[in-house]
């Protein structure tokens, strides 16, 4: 292993340690509103626990979500320490959140072989895609939602939504994946069909012949975002030449200089909220860079094959890590961590420490 990649790697481990608790996983360790259970944290988090062999973090956070999920199916998108649960339905945050959790709970199963946990979870991720399924309000095999409504919360988006869709299908996949071990075929079946007909929509009306298109609601937004695309290779909606030209889109554009800026070109002014238009809150997730999406471009050219580059994609976010000497979350312009009057990078960063430490791990060992 790359001696910068195997410091940052010994970083990553410790920063993401430090964010667990006797519950669960938190998102970070700094400031009042991250030390807290955030769901698509830690359920991407959990991937580099998992990688870790500290499978009992994983089923304990599992379990503190399973716990206070609502009778409709949706999970928390949040959960303070002292275990009050938030959901935010009216923007519609919690999707991805209820996704993630049937995705989390596949990876952790698969890793341990638990039957047993799978089978007391089993209701619990029925339930959560039930919910899902009913955000496809339109019957057309993908999730519609709400302004603000995923992570990239600060940008104007609504209705049919790159990364949300593609959680959904991981989502889809997993669930029959995890009926399958419940020897239910009838609902192997059943969720098999309806991923298979999901990775077809996403295919027909988000890929514009080069890379998969931002959103669409009452038309087509053709940004370039790395978080669907990305997610796209990594959960195989996307085969291998769509995966090479959506991989030779972010060099063009050099979103992987400071790994990874998180769209091409900057959404319009109109579509930040007025209040943060004078505050580097406007670039959050707008021309900011995340190192989490620069680990996922590191296991995406692993994917596609591209196994030199993926290494040195890798090496880049270490170098991140190692000269801050800690897993931040988020990088301006100049590759310093955010650091202004309101927003501040959050460190350490479990997904960032997670998703560094799933990245070095598939890069190792394919």
């Amino acid at each position: 292993m790359h001696r910068g990649v195997k410091s940052a790697l010994e970083i990553s481990l410790n920063d993401l340690r430090r964010c667990y608790t006797p519950k669960g996983i938190v998102a970070g360790r700094r400031s009042k509103r991250f030390n807290q259970y955030w769901a698509r944290h830690s359920f991407f988090a959990s991937s580099g626990a998992l990688a870790l062999n500290d499978v009992q973090q994983v089923k304990q956070n599992l379990e503190l979500f399973a716990s206070l999920q609502k009778i409709t199916g949706v999970i928390p998108n949040q959960i303070s320490l002292d275990l009050k649960p938030r959901y935010k339905l009216l923007a519609g945050s919690v999707i991805d959140s209820t996704a993630l959790f049937v995705i989390s709970l596949a990876e952790y199963v698969k890793k341990t072989n638990d039957k047993a946990f799978a089978t007391k979870m089993f209701p619990k991720a029925k339930k959560a895609m039930e919910f899902l399924l009913s955000k496809d309000r339109d019957n057309d095999s993908l999730i519609e939602e709400r302004v603000f409504a995923n992570w990239a919360e600060t940008v104007l988006k609504f209705g049919n939504v790159l990364y949300t869709n593609c959680c959904y299908y991981k989502a889809l996949k997993e669930f029959a994946w995890l009926a399958s071990k419940q020897k239910n075929e009838l609902l192997e079946r059943k969720f098999e069909g309806l991923a298979k007909k999901t990775k077809s929509k996403i295919n027909q009306v988000f890929w514009d012949g080069n890379y998969y298109i931002d959103w669409i609601d009452f038309r087509r937004h053709d940004f370039f975002s790395s978080d669907g695309n990305l997610l796209a290779i990594d959960f195989e909606i996307a085969d291998k030449a769509q995966g090479q030209m959506i991989l030779n889109k972010i060099k063009q554009h050099q979103l992987n200089k400071i790994p990874l800026k998180t769209n091409y070109p900057n959404y319009p002014i109109w579509r930040i909220p007025p209040t943060l238009l004078p505050l580097l809150e406007y670039h959050y997730h707008n021309g900011f860079s995340w190192p989490w999406l620069g680990c996922l471009n590191a296991i995406a050219l692993q994917k596609v094959g591209w196994k030199k580059e993926a290494k040195n994609a890798l090496k880049n976010v270490a170098l991140l890590i190692n000269q801050n000497g800690i897993a931040h979350e988020v990088f301006d312009e100049k590759g310093k961590p955010v650091n202004g009057l309101f927003l501040k990078s959050e460190r350490p960063f479990a997904w960032t420490a997670g998703y560094f430490i799933r990245a070095a791990n598939e890069l190792k060992t394919k």
